[in-house]
């Protein structure tokens, strides 16, 4: 990727000194495209070089998903536990128990909500090689790192998931109680969460508002390289352009909340394909996305 925007660079300067004439123009321009709506500033050195810069903006799209609850191993859903909260708080101190009545009140399936965040500037460079509306097109995106963030829709959702997560750890401890701990094991009772490759996807307790949000994260610096048709500027009064090329956003990491069963520790980290478990194949679908793809209409005005 750096030989190629090293390449057209050395192309952008070889055009520009050759060309015979310094003919500025400058123009406004609005377009839309799979980077949302689009306003930028252009200029034209010459008959060989334009550049463009400006905003994307990207409407903050949701969409929403129901996701069953359920226990880990188990495979338990959360309609089935809900018989044994009373005899698990027997075993619990008063501040650990877990709230019966905010556990009982769990639905079945948990209102996931995702929403895209991708708004970006740019600055672009078009090169004309040979002097007609065609051109190639080198540059760069700048936008957010975390593109898309889904979370649970209702606010303080996991706090009797939380609870009852927490009961589960103290049951496994070397001190608990071995009545506990049997109650436990003969109704093969686990955590609630979700399982994604070798990760056990669940909320940390310690979360004060008792919410859980994962991320998608792509680089906030993105090349660009694309082709296209019509000039930064028009030489007549109105013109429209075309571009589709990519922006290389890097590959792309899912954040999300964990529990390490192990060491017992609860972390947001970017989880890595290549695990054994389920799931590992949207892991591995989702670090392929290394490249973002622009297809843009553009109509521009020249001011001068």
């Amino acid at each position: 990727m750096k030989k190629l925007l090293i390449a057209c660079g050395a192309m952008l300067l070889s055009l520009g000194a050759s060309a015979q004439a310094f003919d500025p123009h400058f123009g406004i321009g609005a377009g839309i495209g799979t980077t949302g709506i689009a306003i930028d500033a252009s200029a034209t050195i010459n008959d060989y070089i334009g550049i463009r810069g400006g905003i994307d903006i990207m409407p903050k799209f949701k969409i929403g998903a129901d996701v069953d609850l359920k226990t880990d191993a188990a495979n338990k859903k959360v309609g089935e536990l809900k018989q044994y909260v009373n005899q698990i708080n027997t075993y619990l101190p008063a501040n650990q128990q877990i709230s019966a009545n905010d556990f009982n009140q769990l639905p079945e399936k948990m209102k996931l909500e995702g929403k895209l965040n991708n708004t970006t500037g740019h600055i672009l460079v078009d090169i004309h090689p040979f002097k007609t509306s065609f051109r190639v097109t080198v540059g760069a995106y700048f936008g957010p790192d975390q593109v898309v963030a889904a979370y649970n829709k209702e606010d303080g959702f996991f706090k009797p998931i939380n609870q009852w997560n927490n009961a589960i750890i103290a049951s496994r401890q070397p001190d608990a109680n071995p009545a506990f701990q049997k109650l436990i094991a003969d109704n093969n009772l686990d955590m609630v969460g979700a399982k994604l490759g070798d990760y056990f996807i669940t909320p940390n307790p310690n979360d004060p508002n008792n919410n859980a949000e994962a991320n998608i994260k792509v680089n906030g610096f993105r090349p660009y390289l694309g082709l296209g048709f019509g000039r930064a500027v028009p030489k007549g009064r109105i013109g429209c352009q075309f571009d589709l090329g990519v922006q290389f956003w890097g590959k792309p990491e899912v954040i999300a909340p964990t529990y390490d069963k192990t060491s017992g520790q609860f972390k947001v980290e970017p989880l890595k394909e290549g695990s054994s478990g389920d799931g590992d194949d949207a892991l591995k679908t989702i670090s392929k996305i290394a490249v973002y793809p622009v297809l843009n209409f553009r109509l521009v005005g020249r001011i001068f």
